[in-house]
């Protein structure tokens, strides 16, 4: 298969909008295996496919950001049932109506289609936060762990006596490994 322009551009297009190989392929009617011929064999087509990256993870970091400090809108539900908005009802002149007991009468609120509206409650992401903070500034927000070792590790044989000197340095330290005996038999 031949690498057109029309097939760069429209893969190129949908590999920026998904940041998915597999959904770019199947935009331009191409197997994964031809995409990485391609990429292997035609520098232009690798820079092209670098770029649409680049701006794919640029709308995923727009998004992550928007979720994190926007947040969504998260559906209310009770027992596996969405929970549905109402209002006071009025008449005409904006005056509540009741019911036979005199309670204010409630009417569904609608969406922009005439669908009922469900409850929702903003729902703002800390984990994407925390990730957008590392990736920003990696110095400050990074995992910090460090782990010093000390110690040596002889190369040469050790004599009998070198060998319970370390033993008598290592007892004095208070170290007890695990499975050795505590009373002192270790050292007979």
């Amino acid at each position: 298969m031949k690498l057109t322009p029309e097939k760069l551009t429209a893969f190129c297009a949908a590999l920026a909008e998904t940041c998915q190989v597999g959904k770019a392929c199947k935009a331009v009617g191409i197997s994964r295996q031809t995409a990485y011929h391609w990429r292997d064999e035609m520098p232009d087509f690798a820079a092209a496919w670098d770029r649409a990256m680049r701006i794919g993870v640029t709308a995923l970091e727009d998004e992550a950001h928007r979720r994190a400090f926007e947040g969504i809108d998260k559906p209310l539900t009770h027992q596996g049932q969405f929970t549905y908005l109402y209002r006071k009802a009025k008449d005409a002149d904006g005056n509540p109506l009741l019911d036979e007991q005199g309670n204010p009468m409630m009417e569904p609120v609608l969406d922009e289609q005439g669908n009922h509206k469900v409850a929702a409650v903003r729902d703002y992401s800390d984990t994407l936060a925390i990730f957008l903070l590392k990736a920003h500034d990696p110095e400050k927000y990074r995992e910090n762990s460090k782990v010093e070792l000390s110690g040596s590790l002889a190369l040469t044989e050790m004599t009998d006596e070198e060998i319970r000197a370390e033993i008598a340095a290592l007892a004095a330290t208070g170290v007890v490994l695990p499975g050795a005996p505590t009373d002192g038999s270790e050292f007979v």
